[in-house]
């Protein structure tokens, strides 16, 4: 399942942040969790490299500072046990920002590929493409993943035992054989012989 977010502006109040969250989270408990699920966007947020409070979300290799934007984020990839790809791969840091600020001419990360936390091992690179004009202000982030097709199910025959008859060439086995069913036999009739008496 893949989910395409655009956060509110930097300048939104707080209540409209709320609500663009709520309904992304909403939006990752409709998938299924045994489905793989891609969330890809401008999140409007930095998300920092604090991999001892966010281990499992933020990669080693994150960078930048966090902001009140990054921390929603964060918290939301915590709950839903999601992954952010972008640092978990051992990059240059011009190959990790993709967004210059106007003014201060500082780079920062502010769109992001996330996965679910099982899945992060089918990414193999999130990076950057510098130089690439998408007539936005963005670079043009770009990730590889390999997705593995599950084999068909086949349904496996099942084996039924041989029956042994070459033990009933033997006359002790023909005598055992025959004195075990003229036994089964007798219980048969003498239970439906009894059945019947009740029913009188």
């Amino acid at each position: 399942m893949l989910i395409s977010a655009y956060a509110p502006t930097l300048v939104a109040v707080d209540d409209k942040k709320e609500a663009f969250y709520e309904s992304l989270s909403s939006a990752i408990q409709s998938v299924p969790f045994k489905h793989r699920l891609f969330i890809l966007g401008d999140f409007n947020a930095r998300v920092g490299h604090d991999t001892v409070t966010w281990p499992r979300v933020l990669g080693s290799h994150s960078v930048g500072k966090e902001n009140s934007n990054g921390t929603l984020l964060l918290q939301t990839c915590s709950r839903h046990e999601l992954a952010i790809s972008n640092g978990f791969f051992q990059l240059a840091n011009k190959y990790k920002m993709t967004w210059q600020h106007p003014r201060s001419k500082q780079w920062h990360t502010l769109d992001y590929v996330i996965t679910r936390q099982r899945d992060i091992k089918d990414v193999h690179i999130t990076r950057a493409m510098r130089g690439t004009v998408c007539w936005s202000d963005h670079h043009l982030l770009r990730s590889v993943v390999v997705l593995g097709l599950c084999p068909p199910q086949r349904h496996r025959a099942v084996r039924r035992r041989k029956l042994d008859v070459a033990k009933l060439r033997s006359e002790e086995c023909q005598k055992h054989l025959q004195e075990t069913l003229a036994e089964k036999l007798q219980l048969l009739d003498g239970q439906s012989a009894a059945s019947s008496a009740e029913e009188k």
